[in-house]
């Protein structure tokens, strides 16, 4: 089947999906979804989301990183270890990673260093970042612009407003996602996305989570980013089809997934 959408972050190696996760997958390909990016959120899920790619050659690849969270498990060991993991040809960016201040599950000053850290790995690996943010915008700004310049990547799941899209899209590497909050009311999203450059957005579900409307399920998956393309569709009045192409030939610029599809 002709490759459609690339949902550029899915968890798919997550526990949530332990029970049918081939399913899953095979729901996702027969469906029109050509390739998934899986990032790890830790040392853990970044080893499960290399072997999940290893397991889909071609179909799935993989991130590695830790997770705002997860930053205090982050250390030199844990460091080499994804550096390690970021040599294999699965391996298309470095993330998640980011800094999260809603919940603050990890000290700030410890995300800050983290992030700082990811970055540096991203640039010895010649890899684009995906970044996480939450309440975290300006620190986010401040950090890429002392320690980013020069690099590519994603701010995955964008939530911000048109403003802070505005600043995100001043660092030429970089691009702006789209999930399902994107298909929900009472957000800037839609004013973002109608503004966005079309060769810097990408479209993701962050399966298992973040729902999109119309659909009611407990669980998001990778077959469902079909919902936010047509949203971002709507909004810049195109076609799916029209969406879809734009949406992956911007995942497999960004992630080189063409390349690294030879290489496998």
């Amino acid at each position: 089947m002709q490759r459609l959408l690339v949902d550029s972050h899915a968890h798919v190696d997550a526990p949530r999906f332990k029970k049918d996760r081939d399913a899953v997958l095979r729901a996702a390909f027969a469906g029109g979804i050509g390739y998934i990016v899986d990032p790890g959120c830790d040392l853990e899920s970044s080893r499960a989301a290399l072997a999940l790619a290893q397991s889909y050659p071609g179909q799935i690849f993989a991130a590695v990183g830790v997770h705002p969270h997860e930053a205090t498990s982050y250390n030199e060991e844990v460091e080499a270890q994804l550096r390690s993991l970021a040599r294999a040809p699965e391996v298309v960016a470095i993330g998640e990673f980011g800094l999260d201040y809603f919940r603050m599950l990890s000290p700030r000053d410890v995300q800050r260093a983290v992030f700082c850290a990811h970055l540096e790995l991203a640039r010895s690996c010649n890899l684009p970042c995906i970044i996480h943010v939450r309440d975290a915008h300006e620190d986010v700004m401040e950090l890429l612009r002392a320690h980013g310049r020069g690099l590519r990547g994603v701010f995955h799941c964008f939530s911000g407003d048109v403003a802070q899209a505005e600043e995100c899209l001043s660092f030429e590497g970089f691009m702006l996602s789209f999930a399902g909050p994107l298909t929900r009311p009472g957000n800037a999203l839609p004013a973002v996305a109608s503004l966005v450059p079309l060769d810097r957005v990408l479209v993701e579900t962050d399966s298992p989570y973040l729902v999109p409307l119309p659909l009611r399920a407990r669980r998001n998956e990778p077959l469902f980013v079909k919902y936010v393309a047509q949203k971002l569709a709507e909004i810049r009045g195109l076609t799916l089809d029209e969406i879809a192409q734009i949406t992956t030939a911007n995942a497999t610029r960004l992630f080189g997934l063409g390349e690294r599809h030879e290489a496998v």
